[in-house]
């Protein structure tokens, strides 16, 4: 289990496995979505990562469930303001 300390900025590592762990709950084990390594940008205290959908969802409602789920949790739970986008924007840079 991943667990962040609220009293420093969590590196982009601990906020993909963070985001990851907390999607976790709300997919079915043979249809999970997974994080895009690297694809995380952070502006003051807010993070965006890229999951993209899995095979298994078929409409943006699907994909809106296990996410809205997952950022309620990341916030309650982690105190870590994440919006979770379903593709690679142009602005944001994938990390190595």
């Amino acid at each position: 289990m991943t667990t962040l300390v609220t009293t420093a900025s969590p590196t982009a590592q601990e906020v993909l496995a963070t985001v990851q762990e907390r999607l976790a709950p709300y997919q079915p084990p043979d249809d999970v979505m997974e994080v895009l390594p690297g694809a995380v940008h952070q502006e003051g205290r807010f993070w965006y990562v890229v999951v993209p959908a899995s095979p298994g969802i078929h409409t943006a409602s699907q994909y809106n469930r296990r996410v809205e789920k997952a950022e309620r949790d990341l916030i309650k739970k982690d105190n870590l303001y994440v919006s979770i986008l379903p593709v690679l924007p142009d602005w944001m840079d994938v990390q190595k």
